[in-house]
This record gives C-alpha cells, sequence and structure tokens, in this order.
C-alpha cells in the first residue's frame, strides 16, 4: 500500500488546536448553566472547530457534544449557511429541535419536517439548535485513584495517583466485499483528538501512553490521538510486513491508536475538564499509487514461468538419467568387447599352437555380442526416450520466450519499485522532519516510529525486488540456449538410433568370423593383424564410452543442482515477493479504496442540501 504518511503526521494539527483552546474553557459545568454561558460554550467550540473545517464547504455544521459527569448529555448543533451570491431566501435541510438565529438578522421563513427555508436577507445564516440522536463516534473517560474507580464529579479535593483513561467508539460501519471474494467491516474514518489542562500544583509526574505532555512552567498539557476502528477497517491484525518469515525472523507489525492513558499523582484535585475534536479522516489526498491490478497480474505471470521452468528441469534430469544409465551399460559392453578383441588378438599370434585356441577366443568375442546389442539398445532407448519428453523446436523457443517474458515482468516490476523508490535520504529527510513535529509537541515519538516503520517496509520490499532482478538474469541467459539443446539432444538420439544398428551389423559379422575360424585355418596371418587392430579400436571405444558415462554423470549432477537452485530460488524470492504483495499490498490498497468511497458518503450530522458540500466537526466536552 502506498497510502501517504503525512496524512498521520497531519492529525498532530488537530492535538495543537486543542492544546491553544482547551485553556479558555472553565472547570465549572452545570445543568442549569444560563443561555448566554451556553452560547459562550457554544461559540468556543465553533472556535475550536473552525480550525478543522473544510474552507470550501457551502455549509459548516459543528456538533458540541457536551458529557457531564453524572452521566447526561447534551447536544448542540452550531451551523453556519454560507450565501457568497447573497440570495435573498436561503434553504437547508436540519433535524433540530429549538432551532433559533445565533448572529445575524437572518429569520426563519419556513421549517417543514427538516426542509427549511430562511429569509437570508442576503447575509449568511447563523443557525442552532438541539438533538437527542447519537453522534456516529464517542469518547469515554474513565478515572481510577489509587485503584479505584470515580466519577468525574467526586475528584475535587481529592489526592492520591491518578489514572484516566480515554477511549474512543465508532459505531457507523459497513460491510463489504473485497476483490478476493471475502466480506470484511469498516468503520467510517474519522480522527479524534483530546485535550486536557493539568494545574502544576495540583499534579506532577504526569506519564502518557498513544499521547504527548508539554509543560509550560504552570500547567501540564496532556494531548493524545485516535483513530476508532480504523486498524480493524485496515485489517492491520492479519499484516506482515516481513512476507514469508524464516525462523529466526520476527513479524513487524503495525500499531494505530483508539484509546489514551494517562497517569498522575494528584493533591487536593480540581474538576477537570477535557475536549475532544472529531472529524472525517480525509483519505483523499494520496501522495503515490500502485496499480495493484498490473502488479498482482506481473506476480502470476512470473510464478507461472517459473513453475513451468522447474517442471522443465524435472523433464530434463529424468532424461539425462536415462542417459547416464545407458551410458554405464554401453560402457561394460565396450569393455568387455575390448577384453575380447585382446583375446582374439593374443589367439591370432599363436596359430602356430593350433586353431583350437584361436577358436576358443572367437568364441569369447562371439559370446559378448549379447552384452554389446544391450548397451547399444539402452542408449537407444534413453536418447530416444529423452527426444520424445522434449519439445520440439517450435515448443523450445517458446520456453525460451517465456523465460524472457518472466524477465521482463521481473524489469517491469523492478522498474515499478524504482518508480516509487524510497531511499535512505528520504527516510532520514522524513524522519527530521516529524522529529521537529515532536519536538513542537505536534506528533508523538510512537506514531513516529510507525511512520518510520512502513517507510522502511517499502524501502525492504524495493530491496527484495532488486535483487530477484539481478537474480534472474543468469538463469534467463541459460533458458536461452534451451532450443539449441532440444536440437542436439534430436540429433544425439538419431546418432544412438545409427550406433545400434551399426553394433548390431558388427555383431553379425563377429557371428559369421567366429564361424569362418571354424571351418578355414588359413589366412591366419591375415585375421592376427585384424584382430590386433580390432582390440585397439575397441580399447579406445572402452576408453570414450567412459568418458561417455562420466559427462552423463556431470550433466546428472548439473541437472540436479539446476533443479535444486531453481526451487530455492522460486522458494525464497518469487514466493516470497509474491506473498508479501498478495497477502500484503494488494489487500490493503484495497481496503484503503473502500474507506475513501465509505467517507465519500458521509455528508452531514444532521442533515444538509443534497447540493450543498458540507463539513461536519464533532467538538466533545468531559467534564
Amino acid at each position: 500500500m502506498n497510502m501517504s504518511l503525512k496524512k498521520f503526521a497531519a492529525a498532530a494539527v488537530s492535538v495543537s488546536m486543542v492544546m491553544a483552546c482547551v485553556a479558555g474553557c472553565g472547570a465549572k459545568n452545570s445543568e442549569t448553566v444560563a443561555k448566554n454561558e451556553m452560547l459562550a460554550d457554544v461559540a468556543k467550540a465553533e472556535e475550536i472547530a473552525a480550525l478543522e473545517h473544510s474552507t470550501t464547504a457551502g455549509k459548516t455544521e459543528t456538533v458540541y457534544i457536551i458529557k457531564n459527569g453524572d452521566g447526561t448529555t447534551r447536544t448542540i448543533v452550531s451551523e453556519w449557511l454560507k450565501n457568497p451570491s447573497g440570495s435573498a431566501s436561503v434553504k437547508d435541510v436540519a433535524s433540530l429541535e429549538g432551532i433559533e438565529v445565533v448572529k445575524g438578522d437572518a429569520t426563519l421563513q419556513e421549517n417543514e419536517n427538516g426542509n427549511i427555508t430562511w429569509n437570508a436577507k442576503g447575509a449568511d445564516v447563523f443557525y442552532s439548535g438541539t438533538t437527542t440522536k447519537a453522534a456516529p463516534v464517542d469518547v469515554e473517560l474513565t478515572y481510577t485513584l489509587d485503584g479505584a474507580k470515580i466519577k468525574a464529579t467526586d475528584l475535587k479535593g481529592k489526592s492520591g495517583h491518578l489514572v484516566i483513561d480515554i477511549s474512543y467508539r465508532n459505531s457507523m460501519s459497513k460491510a463489504v466485499k473485497g476483490k478476493d471474494g471475502k466480506e470484511h467491516t469498516i468503520y467510517m474514518p474519522f480522527i479524534m483528538s483530546t485535550g486536557l489542562i493539568l494545574e502544576n500544583s495540583k499534579v506532577r509526574n504526569v506519564t502518557v501512553e498513544n499521547g504527548e505532555s508539554v509543560n509550560d512552567g504552570d500547567h501540564t498539557i496532556v494531548m493524545g490521538i485516535g483513530f476508532p476502528g480504523l486498524y480493524e477497517s485496515l485489517g492491520l491484525d492479519t499484516i506482515d510486513l516481513n512476507g514469508k518469515k524464516e525462523k529466526d525472523e520476527t513479524s513487524q507489525k503495525i500499531d494505530i491508536p483508539e484509546n489514551i492513558k494517562i497517569e498522575c499523582d494528584v493533591k487536593d484535585c480540581d474538576e477537570l475538564t477535557a475536549l475532544t475534536v472529531g472529524k472525517i479522516f480525509d483519505l483523499k489526498d494520496i501522495d503515490k499509487k500502485v496499480d495493484t491490478e498490473k502488479l498482482g497480474k506481473d506476480m502470476d505471470d512470473m510464478t507461472d514461468g517459473m513453475k513451468k521452468l522447474i517442471d522443465g528441469s524435472e523433464d530434463l534430469r529424468e532424461g539425462v538419467s536415462k542417459i547416464n544409465s545407458g551410458a554405464k551399460t554401453i560402457h561394460n559392453g565396450a569393455k568387455t568387447l575390448s577384453d575380447g578383441a585382446s583375446a582374439l588378438s593374443k589367439g591370432a599370434g599363436k596359430i602356430a599352437a593350433g586353431t583350437k585356441t584361436l577358436n576358443k577366443g572367437a568364441a569369447q568375442l562371439q559370446s559378448n555380442n549379447d552384452t554389446l546389442r544391450k548397451g547399444a539398445k539402452a542408449i537407444d532407448d534413453g536418447l530416444s526416450a529423452i527426444d520424445k519428453k522434449m519439445p520440439s523446436a517450435a515448443n523450445a523457443k517458446a520456453l525460451a520466450d517465456g523465460s524472457a517474458t518472466v524477465k521482463k515482468t521481473i524489469d517491469s516490476m523492478y522498474a515499478v519499485t524504482q518508480s516509487v523508490s524510497v531511499s535512505e535520504k528520504d527516510i532520514a529527510a522524513l524522519t527530521a522532519k516529524l522529529q521537529k513535529l515532536v519536538e513542537a509537541g505536534e506528533l508523538d515519538a510512537a506514531t513516529m516510529k510507525q511512520m518510520i516503520a512502513v517507510y522502511k517496509s517499502y524501502a525492504g520490499l524495493e530491496k527484495g525486488v532488486a535483487g530477484l532482478h539481478s537474480g534472474y538474469g543468469n538463469i534467463n541467459t541459460a533458458m536461452q540456449a534451451y532450443p539449441v539443446l532440444a536440437s542436439g539432444i534430436g540429433k544425439a538420439a538419431k546418432g544412438a538410433d545409427d550406433l545400434h544398428k551399426g553394433i548390431n551389423a558388427y555383431t553379425a559379422g563377429v557371428d559369421e568370423l567366429s564361424s569362418g575360424i571354424r571351418k578355414v585355418d588359413s589366412g591366419m596371418a591375415k585375421l592376427s593383424t585384424s584382430s590386433q587392430q580390432l582390440a585397439k579400436g575397441a580399447k579406445k571405444l572402452s576408453n570414450g564410452t567412459g568418458t561417455l558415462e562420466d559427462g552423463t554423470s556431470k550433466l546428472l549432477n548439473g541437472s540436479k543442482e539446476l533443479l535444486s537452485g531453481l526451487k530455492k530460488f522460486d522458494d525464497k524470492a518469487v514466493d516470497r515477493v509474491s506473498d508479501m504483495i498478495s497477502d500484503n499490498l494488494i489487500p490493503l490498497t484495497d481496503r484503503v479504496e473502500s474507506l475513501k468511497a465509505y467517507a465519500d458518503t458521509y455528508k452531514s450530522f444532521a442533515g444538509t442540501d443534497s447540493t450543498v458540500e458540507c463539513s461536519t466537526v464533532f467538538v466533545f466536552k468531559n467534564v
């Protein structure tokens, strides 16, 4: 996934806003607060929300939710209808009670089932109303003093070790079906930021989980950010940035906070007030986007190509094994032939001793004919078998072309990763910028580490693809020679067939020679000379077949190593990169696109005219 990390850094703006505005909120809160005090609170909420509202929206909606320590809640919605054309009449949609103008001279002309018409008098319209409708997001603060839960209203004047747990809830979700056909739940992407101000005279030893604290001397300002539902929406519990792991590797996970924990020691505690701002998390600004559909197809093509290479290598190993077996047989036959020819030569040299010895040698030579025929037939059968296994010249070329396609696919992947390269310099620059945000109190250190981890994980993916690109070149070079190998095996098979026929003819001649020796003892001088030449030829044949056996043995070992190397390359490189992309990158990008589409469907809390862009910000006040 290429989601922009800048969005996480931008979330710190909300926290800064809370820090700047919470100081103006008093600690007092009462259900019987006077109307002018309530309007002042609403004005403060509008001031806080103004920093978060869209500047292009035709309507801004601030939902002010007061959550009292006794469990009661009041919701006030403040609407600002912009009237840039100076129209006399402005229409709106809002399901609110007790609607009244809070600024300007506009008057309510009509309110029919939430369809409102305002007499705007050419100006913008500012009005507010109340509702009992529940917000799609919520924030809860629970307090524990010295290990025992306590209400916020009972904290005043108390002392001890205080723990404040701030948790966010998101109740707006829907089920979607991903490109993999599996259904999962996504939540409307809200970002929540909370701030509290603690008096240093009353509080010390402040620590924060998933947040930051800033001490200005008199006060400690505590801030935190949460993304309720985002972790589940993105399916981050299933994400493993390492892909397939070796035994000594550990998984690298991404963590997104959904709660904040504050601990401190209090003395004569004051009443505490927390402000939380919530809005839609803008996912539109994506810095980089990967064409996951093409990348997925590339990975499928590459893995299919590797499987074909492995299958072809297995066939090659089986054929070479048969050749090696035939070579051993013919070598044994040739050695026996050499021994027989030598015996014949010696017999011819001792012709004076009589034809009996000569006939014995000839009989021994004749007895070796079966071995020689079997050896010739074995190598003929072996080469014929592998020749049948070998593809035609056209198919061999197609296999070489398939290997070239695999290389082209790897080159394409390499080019894709290079186009979105994340260098050490980029990571260092991002780290420096994020560090400044941390030092300014606008970003927490834990979130900064998460951001950097995501960037580094992409750098690891880039290196993995680069290694794949480098390693496959030699294999592709070897596969380009495959058509030549296929042609050579065919020629060798034909040669073996010719050899088989020649040896059959030769052994038939030996049979005739033996018969002739028994019948004729004249001309033994010629026979002696011929038998000596035969002995030398048989010796060379024996030596040659020995060399052939050694060569086929080495070829067999090489084919085994090639098969083993291809399988290891497939397991270590191709499968690992493919799994990391298929299991993480593609599904996560799919979920982000679903979240973006879902976020676009959220228009307003109280309602809005379908033709008007509305910007909605929630402000929670926990007292």
